[in-house]
């Protein structure tokens, strides 16, 4: 097992991945890129990171497998209750009222959030009032979660422990089955929800602008001139008015897009496109 890789190895690694698939992991930040190329690498069976290096050059991994195993995320269902519970009771109806209501989720992986927020919206009977275009980085993640995620028994428990504090109106376990110990999600929560691939958040094709985009715990993953260039697209991609939900440890202060927003819950960090 590889239990580490330096800064030439990592170099190699994004070179390779450029050359071989056109994915350029050049400005995500070093560390938990490099704690993703070593998760990947002994998922591969690598013994090292040169080797990992010429099975990529080969293509003996395909760029799809390669996505969905280094965009691995940890999360809950419902993580951080509170903004969900800020969601549904002052954005969640506004949105419905609105001639397109539209959500955009970007980069979606384990399908936790997405899932949560289709509860949310189920909750409210709101299914078809409300839509929900959801990206994926690889085709995996797609099947995955359009089989209801595939979800422990402790990932359940503690996801159960966040629903009940926020308040939900059933319990946790009416929106799963179980399978060989494992939680599925219930398929017809994505009723209104629509999965596509798009492995770059900077190459969708956005053809519409939207009431709100949720996308938490992603920009700390990133340098400062691609964490400028994804906020600058998240800003781009709302309609005036719409809201902007980010992760309760990041900030767009660094961003000159920040300027076409305003906070209007800095403790969940939740912003509003501004009119001017």
């Amino acid at each position: 097992m590889v239990d580490n890789i330096g800064i030439v190895d990592t170099r190699n690694i994004i070179s390779a991945v450029t050359d071989t698939y056109g994915i350029d992991l050049s400005d995500y930040t070093f560390t938990i890129l490099k704690r993703r190329l070593i998760h990947a690498i002994n998922t591969f069976g690598s013994h090292s990171a040169d080797d990992f290096c010429d099975k990529i050059r080969k293509k003996a991994i395909t760029a799809d497998d390669f996505l969905y195993t280094i965009s691995l995320e940890v999360t809950e269902f419902f993580r951080d209750p509170s903004l969900w519970r800020e969601l549904r009771d002052k954005y969640i109806s506004e949105i419905s009222r609105a001639t397109d209501g539209r959500i955009w989720m970007p980069c979606v992986t384990s399908g936790d959030e997405l899932f949560s927020l289709a509860i949310i919206i189920a909750e409210a009977g709101l299914q078809g009032k409300i839509k929900i275009d959801a990206n994926c980085p690889s085709n995996k993640h797609i099947e995955l979660i359009n089989k209801g995620g595939n979800y422990d028994q402790k990932k359940i428990e503690v996801s159960e422990a966040n629903y009940t504090r926020y308040v939900g109106k059933t319990q946790f376990a009416s929106y799963y089955t179980l399978s060989d110990n494992k939680a599925v999600m219930k398929p017809q929560l994505l009723d209104s929800v629509t999965l596509e691939k798009q492995d770059d958040i900077l190459n969708s094709a956005i053809t519409r602008k939207y009431k709100m985009i949720i996308y938490r715990n992603k920009l700390l993953q990133f340098n400062i001139p691609l964490y400028d260039k994804v906020i600058h697209k998240l800003v781009d991609s709302l309609e005036v008015g719409g809201y902007l939900v980010i992760g309760n440890m990041e900030t767009l202060e660094y961003s000159e897009a920040s300027k076409k927003l305003q906070v209007v819950n800095a403790t969940e960090k939740i912003y509003k496109k501004r009119v001017d």
